[in-house]
């Protein structure tokens, strides 16, 4: 996980690399933008079903205003083990 620190990406290019790693998508409903405005994204484990994984980031390009909510790049600035 650590390689992901400084690392710009886009939010679904995260999320994807957090599935192959054992973990749920965040993309629900209405939460992409309460993590954008906290600028931190927890991930839950499919093995334990437990949240185990905080990753602070800051927006390095927004989406536009016709694009979907999900459509930003961000980089980790944090990776926390919860």
């Amino acid at each position: 996980m650590k390689n992901l620190l400084a690392k710009e990406m886009s939010f679904t290019e995260l999320d994807n690399f957090m599935i192959k790693k054992g973990y749920y998508s965040v993309f629900e409903d209405g939460c992409t933008k309460e993590i954008k405005e906290s600028a931190n994204v927890i991930y839950t484990s499919t093995k334990t079903n437990e949240a185990e994984i905080s990753i602070k980031f800051e927006i390095t390009q927004d989406s536009g205003e016709d694009e979907i909510e999900e459509s930003f790049y961000l980089k980790a600035i944090n990776i926390t083990k919860i």
